[in-house]
């Protein structure tokens, strides 16, 4: 049986994912008249979601494929619930905090923000290389992982995927608290930087970021600094890899009009409480030890 595992094959990146899946469904029920038939479909997609999580802990036990299909379930879990969240922060949190961040850059950064947002002048094969740095955040998150689960830590590995998940979880959390559109250029100027590379990765973004109210806190910013932080713990030479593609990350979510500064360092704050609070919640969530706080409240040991 791998590390921290209850009987059921369940351990706290599962209890993780099914008390978002429970508050979102919570949610979506609530707002089931305003959301009219697409709340059916959200409620079937979670129920999915938590049949396949409960089956991946209990197949994980047996069959070294499920292994590995329960280890990386988040891999599946996080993007799909992410595309769920459009329709549903729409009806919880109509309102847009977009004004009040905008003039926040205002305050705070005076010129920093114009003046991130032209630097080299806009040039076309810049714009292009800085797309492609915004969509590297897809696959830096999983880099940390991959290495470890590779060198067989499986106990650095959980806590790796664990810290992970809590970030993107968090940072929903926020979409719902501040939703905010960030500045946004009109597709018809976009078109008009960059080449084809640009054009390509706004078309990708088009279609895989189906929620738009996600600039506050930005995800990438946070998920990033997590990955890095998580990299210096396991290499120096993985941590300075990683690095210039954080960097890259970073600074392309304000170059490409989709963070205001304030989104980025509210990004930082949270992956500073998540690369904290992770190892904490994690304990708290493991089930056996659920189990025996339970055994102990109840005088049974």
């Amino acid at each position: 049986m791998a590390l921290n595992e209850s009987e059921s094959g369940l351990n706290a990146v599962d209890v993780l994912n099914l008390l978002a899946l429970f508050l979102l469904a919570v949610v979506v029920a609530f707002f089931h008249r305003e959301l009219g038939t697409e709340a059916s479909w959200l409620l079937w997609v979670f129920a999915f979601l938590v049949v396949f999580v409960l089956t991946a802990a209990r197949l994980a036990l047996w069959r070294p494929l499920w292994q590995a299909i329960h280890d990386f379930s988040p891999v599946l879990l996080v993007p799909v619930i992410f595309l769920t969240l459009g329709s549903i922060i729409d009806c919880a949190s109509p309102g847009r905090w977009d004004v009040t961040f905008g003039e926040l850059d205002e305050r705070l950064f005076a010129e920093l923000p114009r003046l991130w947002r032209g630097v080299l002048g806009r040039s076309s094969w810049f714009v292009d290389v800085v797309s492609l740095a915004y969509v590297s955040y897809y696959f830096v998150a999983v880099i940390v992982p991959v290495l470890l689960y590779h060198r067989g830590l499986r106990g650095d590995f959980r806590r790796s995927v664990f810290t992970l998940t809590l970030t993107f979880y968090a940072s929903f959390v926020g979409y719902f608290m501040f939703p905010t559109l960030g500045p946004r250029t009109p597709p018809e100027e976009a078109q008009l930087v960059g080449g084809a590379v640009s054009q390509g990765v706004r078309l990708f973004i088009e279609l895989a970021e189906r929620t738009r109210t996600d600039a506050f806190p930005s995800g990438h910013t946070a998920v990033a600094l997590v990955s890095l932080s998580l990299a210096w713990q396991l290499s120096g030479r993985v941590f300075a890899a990683l690095l210039p593609i954080v960097a890259g990350i970073i600074f392309s979510t304000v170059y490409l009009h989709y963070h205001y500064v304030v989104d980025i360092v509210a990004g930082a704050g949270l992956a500073a409480g998540c690369v904290w609070l992770g190892p904490h919640l994690q304990a708290l969530l493991e089930p056996h030890e659920m189990l025996r706080r339970v055994a102990v409240h109840l005088g049974m040991r």
